[in-house]
């Protein structure tokens, strides 16, 4: 077993284990098998405990076909934990009375570290982790390869921790550029956030990746073939985000429609994929071309200062700042009416929940330490909740809290002081339903994190102009094409912008 990476025997980077029968279901699925018997080289690029090669050898057993050296020696890992490695070597040991031979095993870093193989197929699947979460230390170490890959524009944009570019992204793009043989295939249980993330994944979504021979840099193409989503069968347990396997072909243009096949009562259904407008925008999806006959842009008057926003974030602190009820002990100029899901299920605009913004509603900043001096009661609050707020993490509100606002939250400016909201409600839902909230005794409401997402308005007149637009039955209808029903991504500013056209 080549040992490159023994320093990160520890490292359990975005790690979703595939159950063998899993392993097995998705290399019947393409012919994999049969591929393996031809004589083809097939390696998993980020092997973890090893479940497609020992699901080739289980199939092989159940056929009653011979485990011989040239078989296995046509069967590669690449892994950067050693221990998942050794355990691997066991199980076939025990369960197949043979030793798989260490050439094919190498403890590496398919990102950062070389590989000298190339193979036909490539199988497998990638961690799933956000940039955005991966530990500090790696998070230095690959930053330049989310770069290489054009992943992300800049090295700002990665620092800010503004892309929520998943790392499965930059393992697909390494391994389809440096590991696979030319035209070769690879297939992958992926996140389906690649396809359909806003702008998070249109690096990805250029569907080029990044080749070295002889010392010269080239890109080769890749394109997506065909993608099976699951929507009922739960393929990885404790998984919350929505997942699929595709198959890749490389050295080829992409093309579209992609084939893409949704479960539905226990069945394939095929429909159609193909971006929104631009080649690297999100996917739509329709079970027949006719339904892109619909305009894809809806032109809304606008001003720079009215884009979407997502509601106030606070890093992970909701029991600091979120309340039941009015609290009475705190000043209630800094206490605002919080959006919750009873304004559209009971119609009520009275509010359920108050949020805490300790903020200059003029400016939309945080307030100083001199200004909070001046209340005694929330300089007491703020301080007893001091060693809560300085724990949280990221790097934006690392920024500010670096300042001396460790009170600060995301997602407040001038815009969450707007008198007049247009908001709905974008996460987890397959309706979309704008309604106008003003202000409650001269309180502005205030959406909820990523649950709501909203329009600032200053005139009563303008609200009610805009929400009568984004009543348009097309809008919905366009959403659950970007294939949003229901998960979290449902109406978030992004997808809205995509489909507003503004002034």
């Amino acid at each position: 077993m080549k040992t490159d990476t023994s320093h990160l025997a520890n490292n359990s980077i975005g790690q979703v284990f595939t159950p063998l029968k899993w392993a097995e279901w998705l290399i019947n699925r393409w012919g994999i098998f049969d591929a393996w018997l031809d004589g083809a080289h097939i390696c998993d690029p980020t092997a973890g405990k090893g479940a497609f090669p020992l699901a080739m050898l289980h199939i092989a057993r159940q056929k009653g076909i011979a485990i011989t050296p040239e078989r296995l020696s046509q069967l590669t890992l690449i892994e950067i934990v050693p221990s998942h490695l050794e355990r691997f070597r066991e199980n076939v040991k025990r369960e197949f009375s043979v030793d798989f031979p260490t050439s094919q095993i190498f403890c590496q870093d398919v990102i950062t570290e070389a590989h000298a193989g190339k193979y036909d197929i490539l199988v497998g699947n990638p961690p799933w982790a956000n940039f955005g979460n991966l530990p500090t230390a790696y998070k230095a170490r690959v930053q330049p390869f989310f770069l290489q890959e054009e992943l992300v524009p800049d090295r700002q944009k990665t620092l800010l921790g503004s892309s929520r570019t998943d790392i499965a992204a930059l393992v697909l793009k390494v391994a389809l550029g440096r590991l696979l043989r030319e035209n070769g295939v690879g297939y992958f249980y992926l996140p389906t956030s690649l396809f359909f993330g806003d702008g998070a994944h249109s690096g990805f979504r250029n569907y080029s990746a990044r080749s070295t021979r002889n010392g010269i840099v080239s890109h080769r193409d890749f394109a997506i073939d065909t993608v099976y989503e699951f929507t009922s069968t739960k393929v990885f347990d404790s998984v919350g985000t929505s997942y699929c396997c595709a198959k890749f072909c490389g050295d080829t243009r992409q093309d579209f429609p992609v084939s893409y096949f949704k479960e539905s009562d226990s069945e394939w259904v095929e429909h159609k994929a193909l971006p929104l407008e631009n080649p690297t925008d999100p996917w739509r999806i329709v079970k027949d071309l006719d339904e892109l006959n619909m305009d894809t842009t809806l032109e809304v008057r606008l001003s720079p200062e009215q884009k979407p926003r997502q509601g106030v974030n606070t890093c992970g602190a909701n029991s600091v700042f979120i309340f039941d009820h009015k609290p009475s002990h705190l000043p209630e100029q800094f206490l605002y009416p919080l959006a919750t899901k009873e304004i559209w299920r009971q119609n009520i605009s009275l509010p359920c929940k108050w949020i805490l913004l300790p903020y200059d509603p003029q400016t939309g900043k945080p307030l100083i330490s001199a200004e909070i001096e001046q209340w005694n009661t929330l300089k007491a609050y703020l301080k007893n909740a001091e060693e809560v707020l300085k724990s949280r993490k990221g790097t934006l509100l690392r920024s500010a809290m670096n300042r001396g606002n460790w009170w600060a939250l995301l997602g407040v400016g001038p815009y969450s002081f707007a008198p007049f909201k247009v908001i709905w409600q974008a996460y987890g839902k397959s309706d979309f339903t704008p309604v106008v909230l003003s202000s409650v005794e001269g309180q502005m409401w205030q959406g909820n994190q990523a649950m709501h997402a909203f329009i600032p308005c200053w005139t009563a007149h303008d609200a009610q102009r805009i929400k009568t637009a984004l009543e348009d039955p097309e809008i919905p209808t366009l959403l659950r094409q970007l294939n949003g029903a229901g998960k979290c991504n449902w109406a978030q500013p992004g997808k809205i912008k995509k489909i507003l056209a503004f002034d």
